[in-house]
């Protein structure tokens, strides 16, 4: 009786685990061990932008400030500066957005959004609070899958 249940209990797993993919990709704080689990690569890339993001490799602030004076000029060339430390932070965003979302695979639109939105979290708790172009450009990729 006992092998019974044991043989019975088998297939049940084996079914949970066939279904895993979908199952972790439901719930956006499971997309970092669903990426680990079936496209390494593409973890890989968010592990070194969210480095890059942590250790402030986009920013050039450090760089000026010995060059800076306190004129008027500097300020605006500061300004100038964060824009485009801005638009290097947005254009790398959607680069890596790209990169992941393009090889993976997904069965609805929802599983898309779900990765968005965990990716979108990953990003945040990075570092991306400091930069809100970073969730701006998630949030306009979901708006635009939810057009689609």
């Amino acid at each position: 009786m006992a092998a019974e249940t044991m043989s019975s209990s088998i297939p049940t797993t084996t079914a949970t685990i066939a279904n895993a993919p979908s199952a972790n990709l439901n719930d956006p704080a499971n997309v970092r061990r669903w990426l680990q689990t079936y496209h390494p690569k593409q973890l890989a890339l968010l592990d070194n932008f969210e480095i890059s993001l942590r250790l402030g490799r986009f920013s050039s602030r450090g760089d000026n400030k010995a060059a800076a004076t306190s004129s008027s000029a500097s300020s605006a060339h500061q300004t100038y500066q964060y824009g485009r430390e801005r638009r290097l932070i947005t254009t790398r965003t959607v680069e890596l957005l790209r990169a992941i979302i393009g090889p993976t695979r997904w069965k609805t639109a929802a599983q898309l959004l779900t990765l968005l939105r965990g990716l979108g979290n990953e990003l945040h708790a990075a570092g991306g609070y400091r930069e809100p172009a970073i969730g701006n450009m998630v949030r306009r990729i979901m708006y635009a899958v939810r057009d689609e």
